[in-house]
């Protein structure tokens, strides 16, 4: 590899650890507003820059909300896989479903959804559950196995169609619009968002704050669980950019 790109690309990830490392140092307690803000745009900027460059030919024209999506789902771990279900039973209910066939919208309406009306639901594997159990990460489905439920159940189907409804209700997909949006241009978390930091587990996983079957979802993604994403994120990153030989702020011409 030519020295001065090398040199380039490791300039830039050294640029983002170092954002990273200055909002790990804010007092949460007090500056849980500036650390929001700073975290959000950090990665609206590394998931643009990334899809002009190395993500290009994954994304093409898409949108910023499908550009974020997918490059927290290529370098933040299997939680960004995760399609909420409450998210999809919601939309599916409101009719936001134009592009499938109606047999596969009552599918995704019902997947894994409540079975009767009673106080107490079954789950597909038969164990009880309250309703009102808050709901977990844990409750939800890869897009994947989403996927392949629906193609089984209808073989007529279009995957590729599918797929693309389900994006948007993946985690990526919800926290560029409760988070990465409101932070950005309204200056807090947006309708459907919870910022209850103190929830079980808020500091590792993304976390609900409404009920089992509560639709549409209330989520959080703590600025403790972020950063560690963006750590990862840039981890993630930089080894490919180097591997590609690609910049992914290439100089101006």
């Amino acid at each position: 590899m030519d020295e001065n790109l090398e040199w380039r690309i490791r300039a830039f990830f050294d640029y983002w650890r170092k954002r990273h490392a200055f909002i790990s140092k804010l007092d949460l307690s007090e500056q849980r507003y500036e650390a929001n803000v700073l975290l959000w745009g950090a990665f609206d900027a590394l998931s643009n820059l990334w899809a002009k460059e190395v993500g290009k030919k994954e994304c093409g024209n898409s949108s910023k909300r499908i550009i974020f999506d997918a490059f927290l789902a290529r370098y933040g771990g299997d939680v960004f896989q995760l399609v909420s279900l409450p998210d999809v039973w919601s939309r599916a209910d409101r009719g936001d479903v134009s592009k499938l066939p109606k047999n596969v919208c009552i599918f995704l309406s019902g997947i894994k959804r409540q079975k009767n009306s009673s106080s107490i639901y079954k789950y597909e594997d038969d164990s009880d559950m309250d309703a009102r159990t808050t709901r977990s990460p844990s409750d939800d489905l890869n897009i994947d196995d989403v996927v392949y439920q629906v193609v089984t159940n209808y073989p007529d189907a279009n995957r590729d169609e599918i797929e693309q409804w389900l994006i948007l209700s993946r985690y990526g997909a919800i926290a560029y619009k409760a988070f990465r949006n409101a932070y950005i241009h309204e200056g807090q978390a947006g309708k459907g968002a919870h910022e209850i930091s103190s929830l079980y587990g808020g500091k590792e996983r993304p976390t609900y704050s409404s009920w089992l079957y509560s639709t549409p979802p209330v989520m959080g993604f703590s600025v403790e669980f972020m950063l560690g994403i963006l750590k990862r994120c840039i981890e993630q990153f930089e080894p490919e950019a180097l591997t590609l030989q690609v910049d992914p702020v290439p100089p101006r011409q």
